[in-house]
């Protein structure tokens, strides 16, 4: 194909992909980026077009190379936004952008009043669409996370096959002046008018695919997570809880469950709203979180109630882990509207010295337990084995 052809079908594909992406967002509501990587596409898109019309048209070359390699550096410094925006990384990298696209400009402007014979204009844009290509490689695969491994590494060749189709202009307009010169120009031209034809599909597809990794990664957050205290839910803790089991199991390891209700929360929501008891659960959430091991596991499971487990540990040791908790919840001073807010907790504690390896069982005894310490005068912790066999759990429970 001719370089001409070769100009229409990148530019078409570019407006094409711009599209795809915009409506791929509305239809499934993955709006971070989208919008970057359609105006990266539309500004490379007419960057090129600029430069076609530049090969038809009797128009100064050192104009359109200007304005041609000044969108064109805007538009990967679009891309670099769109993808920084997916991965949640938004101000990464950010300045390196601003101040490429700044010396771009300052190039373009000093060459407008010091014109050169020398096509300083497409050599400075691809060195600079270069490293902002380095820069986005960088981003997309040491922050897209296990989950999106393959969409990463397929996006992150693409864009580095980008950035190697550029340096190979660079190395042959390096040679300008030298007999082979245009030969190897035009050469060059269509070789990187091809190669982006295919890398830029890459890339778009990339773009989608990460986009729907990252759906995939949220929700499952989300079914993992209390959206008010960013600990676990229920379900995500049983899942922890049925692995952690079977693997105690086969190594004969104990384990065991803290199970822990806050005293005097109610009274906090009559007093000052659920706002307040809000900011009092979200307090108690990262207090549990500076407290606990990084192999044990945190959930809150209701709506003043937490359940840690705790891998790899004794009765006697999780007495001592739950007396801890319960003193960091005792020192807890939460400011709420310009009050101090206290609150205090009862513990109830189960291992499967006493129990068994069963979650359910765990549950139960860990759940009569802190009963048991609320029934005593709450703000203290209980074990299994100061229990008489004829505790149960007591459903109706006392209230805050």
């Amino acid at each position: 194909m001719d370089t001409h052809t070769l100009i229409v079908m990148n530019v078409l594909l570019y407006v094409l992909y711009a599209g795809m992406i915009v409506l791929s967002a509305r239809m499934t509501g993955i709006a971070k980026g989208a919008l970057w990587f359609a105006g990266s596409n539309l500004s490379r898109g007419v960057g090129l077009l600029v430069l076609g019309l530049g090969l038809w048209l009797p128009v100064s070359q050192q104009a359109v190379s200007a304005v041609s390699g000044l969108l064109a550096v805007s538009g990967i410094m679009m891309l670099h936004f769109s993808f920084a925006s997916l991965l949640d990384r938004s101000s990464l990298l950010r300045s390196l952008q601003y101040a490429l696209m700044a010396a771009m400009i300052v190039g373009m402007v000093y060459l407008l009043f010091v014109p050169s014979i020398y096509p300083v204009a497409p050599l400075l844009a691809c060195s600079i669409e270069a490293a902002q290509i380095a820069a986005t490689v960088s981003v997309v695969l040491l922050f897209s996370g296990e989950e999106m491994g393959l969409a990463a590494w397929v996006t992150g060749i693409a864009l580095s096959a980008y950035a190697v189709l550029l340096l190979i202009r660079i190395v042959v307009m390096m040679r300008f002046g030298t007999s082979d010169y245009l030969i190897l120009t035009a050469g060059t031209t269509r070789f990187w008018l091809a190669g982006t034809l295919i890398v830029n599909s890459v890339i778009a597809f990339g773009f989608m695919f990460l986009s729907a990794a990252k759906l995939r990664v949220d929700l499952l957050w989300h079914a993992q997570v209390d959206e008010l205290t960013g600990l676990l839910n229920r379900w995500a803790l049983r899942r922890i809880a049925l692995r952690e089991i079977s693997r105690c199991s086969r190594t004969k390891s104990p384990i065991s469950v803290v199970m822990m209700d806050l005293d005097g929360l109610k009274l906090v929501n009559d007093s000052l709203g659920h706002g307040g008891g809000d900011t009092v659960l979200q307090s108690v959430a990262e207090a549990l979180r500076e407290t606990v091991r990084d192999q044990d596991a945190v959930a809150r499971i209701g709506g003043d109630e937490f359940c840690i487990l705790l891998p790899d540990t004794g009765l006697v040791e999780a007495a001592t882990a739950a007396e801890r908790l319960r003193l960091q919840v005792d020192l807890l001073a939460v400011p709420y509207r310009g009050q101090t807010v206290r609150v205090f907790a009862s513990l109830g504690v189960a291992s499967s010295e006493g129990c068994g390896l069963s979650w359910q069982r765990l549950i139960e005894q860990s759940d009569a337990a802190l009963y048991r310490a609320k029934r005593e005068g709450r703000n203290r912790v209980v074990t299994v084995e100061v229990m008489d066999s004829s505790d149960s759990i007591d459903e109706s429970g006392p209230e805050d």
